[in-house]
């Protein structure tokens, strides 16, 4: 714990995932459906999402694919492991015109 005011870099909560991986996995259970992040166990929209990209079929893997994912400084070649999905707009002047711009 930090005192109040001071902000740290996240470390996706390494201690956490080290203890998941060293911790034996049964046959039934399957990839995301352990919250082994911090954020991601107190985030109620399920907002925040981690998991294995290599698995196809998995959520993360399958968000990752959206045409709205972006990273930041992605451009740059930074090749950051957050990423996050933009905002949805509708671009019907029609409905500009209605204020719902949404």
């Amino acid at each position: 714990m930090r005192s109040r005011g001071v902000m740290e870099k996240c470390t996706y909560c390494v201690q956490r995932i080290n203890a998941a991986k060293s911790t034996p996995r049964s046959r039934t259970a399957r990839c995301g459906t352990a919250k082994s992040n911090a954020c991601q166990a107190s985030c109620p929209t399920e907002a925040i999402i981690f998991g294995n990209i290599n698995d196809p079929n998995s959520r993360v893997s399958k968000m990752k694919a959206e045409k709205r994912n972006y990273g930041l400084l992605q451009e740059l070649n930074t090749r950051p492991r957050t990423t996050y999905l933009a905002t949805l707009r509708n671009p019907n002047p029609e409905w500009r015109a209605r204020g719902c711009d949404g």
